[in-house]
């Protein structure tokens, strides 16, 4: 069995302090074999079925012969097209694990589901990033996964970079979609390589610093990610006149303030961490 420093019992303080301190936390043996059979059978369908449950179905954006689909386990088809998926993004545990960390704030519990099958391919499934959008995410992968699978590397303690980082932008009266956020490759430091065993529970922050790895040849990568999200968060778009509509508009002081409210440094040690649509590598 793979063990971290941030491996953990089912024990939502324990959970709750692993995740406030690392930004991650490890839960081996989450999903026992049996169901992980009938998970793998859904995994498969919900890439290319036809159901109102499913909202995308797309090649993977950096995986060439990847796929990826997304999926609400909320709706009302998604019990008898997925059973076996729905029930375990609807779990009462899981949702305990999320209600506690965002307490007292309330919550939309896995609002939706991301499927991804990762091919062999030369390219590391994504850059070191951390999310646009805020949310705890509780990532299962169904096979046995090693550096040889690609497998999810992140930087324990750096979701509290990742909090000031969006936190500053958003202030500065720029946009969710725009945030810098593939991240220096020179800034990465300490990344850790998670390898798990099928059926292991990752919930982390990803306002951490984190990526996929390379799938070698022969080998796949299967993962189910469902995402938390706080309600009432901004999200890509500000409705007119709501407080992000605000912060974005020309009354915002921070947006005149120049080097009032940044450190001055100069051109050749400039962070050179982008937004997403800007990363061309």
């Amino acid at each position: 069995m793979f063990s971290y420093k941030f491996t953990s019992q089912n024990n939502i303080a324990e959970i709750r302090k692993k995740i406030r301190i690392y930004g991650i936390v490890h839960l081996p043996h989450f999903i026992n074999s049996e169901t992980l059979k009938i998970l793998n059978g859904e995994f498969d369908r919900v890439l290319t079925a036809s159901s109102k449950a499913v909202f995308s179905q797309k090649k993977h954006p950096i995986n060439e012969k990847g796929r990826t689909a997304r999926f609400s386990p909320w709706h009302k088809d998604a019990l008898t097209d997925f059973p076996a998926l729905s029930n375990l993004f609807r779990n009462d545990r899981m949702r305990e694990m999320a209600e506690d960390y965002f307490s007292p704030h309330k919550i939309d519990f896995n609002d939706e589901v991301f499927i991804t099958h990762e091919k062999p391919c030369e390219k590391p499934i994504l850059p070191w990033h951390f999310d646009r959008v805020q949310s705890l995410k509780f990532w299962i992968n169904l096979t046995d996964t090693t550096k040889e699978n690609g497998a999810f590397e992140y930087c324990p303690g750096t979701h509290w970079e990742g909090h000031y980082r969006a936190g500053f932008h958003l202030s500065q009266g720029g946009a969710v979609e725009n945030i810098p956020n593939d991240i220096d490759p020179d800034l990465v430091r300490n990344p850790v390589s998670i390898e798990l065993k099928a059926g292991d529970l990752l919930i982390f922050d990803p306002d951490g610093f984190h990526r996929g790895g390379i799938v070698q040849p022969g080998q796949e990568r299967r993962v189910l990610r469902g995402h938390t999200h706080p309600k009432g968060q901004r999200r890509y778009g500000d409705k007119p006149l709501s407080s992000g509509w605000w912060l974005r508009s020309f009354l915002n002081l921070n947006k005149w303030a120049g080097h009032a409210s940044t450190r001055i440094l100069g051109d050749k040690i400039q962070d050179q961490t982008i937004n997403r649509n800007q990363n061309k590598s």
